[in-house]
């Protein structure tokens, strides 16, 4: 990855939808030359996907938790499967302290928390621990680096 590989990633982090002739005037190089890269980029990994961001303002009945989740070693694989299968999952990550997993979820109540999370995780042999952490509100998220 050159300079100009790491132009086109800062660009399209700030608007994934620009056209190639776009983001080629941009950065002074042929949007064939962009289409090409982009493709390159996509093929080794680097790029993974393209996305949207919602603005969560429009969803503003929706409640975001945060979990720790202690399990055992033992289970982990499993506990890991099920969680990246749960829907409400928006990002899993595994640590190494205070849990052996973080987990962000967006649910639309505590409710169903409880139903659609809580209570099938702490279920799951192999769960130590669930703390559960709810967001009042965002503060910042940033979506690209730099």
């Amino acid at each position: 990855m050159d300079e100009i590989d790491g132009a086109i990633i800062r660009e399209l982090q700030l608007d994934g939808r620009m056209s190639m002739a776009e983001l080629g005037g941009k950065l002074g190089i042929a949007p064939s030359t962009v289409f090409k890269r982009i493709e390159k980029l996509k093929n080794s990994g680097t790029i993974e996907r393209f996305t949207i961001v919602i603005n969560q303002k429009c969803f503003e009945h929706t409640l975001v938790a945060f979990l720790n989740v202690r399990v055992t070693p033992e289970e982990k694989t499993d506990v890991e499967t099920f969680m990246v299968n749960l829907p409400s999952v928006l990002e899993l990550y595994e640590v190494l302290e205070p849990g052996d997993f973080f987990v962000k979820v967006r649910v639309q109540s505590i409710t169903e928390l409880k139903r659609e999370v809580l209570i099938p995780l702490s279920g799951l042999p192999g769960v130590k621990d669930i703390q559960t952490i709810i967001s009042v509100r965002k503060v910042k998220e940033q979506l690209q680096n730099g």
